[in-house]
C-alpha cells in the first residue's frame, strides 16, 4: 500500500469528512483513493466499523452504513469500488 493512505488516514479522513458533513460521493472518493493505493477491502471494512461507536447522530451513521455496503459490494455497480 501507498504509505500515504494507510488505515489510520483512512480512519482521519472519513471521520473528519463525517464531522463536517460531507457528502456521500465525497465520502465514496476517499474510499477510492484508498483503494487504489492499495488499500484492502477487508481494512476498510474494519477502520469504518471501529467508527460506528464514535458517531453522534443519525444522518452519519446513516452515510456511514451506505458506506460499508459499498465496501462490500452491496450497492450498484456503478459505485462499487471492490470486485
Amino acid at each position: 500500500m501507498n504509505k500515504e493512505y494507510n488505515n489510520a488516514k483512512l480512519k482521519t479522513d472519513i471521520q473528519n469528512g463525517l464531522i463536517n458533513h460531507f457528502e456521500f460521493f465525497d465520502l465514496h472518493k476517499i474510499l477510492k483513493e484508498y483503494k487504489d493505493a492499495g488499500g484492502k477491502q477487508n481494512d476498510a471494512y474494519a477502520v469504518l466499523e471501529s467508527l460506528r461507536g464514535d458517531l453522534k447522530d443519525d444522518s452519519s451513521e446513516d452515510i456511514l452504513l451506505e458506506l460499508l455496503d459499498v465496501v462490500i459490494g452491496f450497492c450498484s455497480p456503478h459505485i462499487r469500488i471492490w470486485d
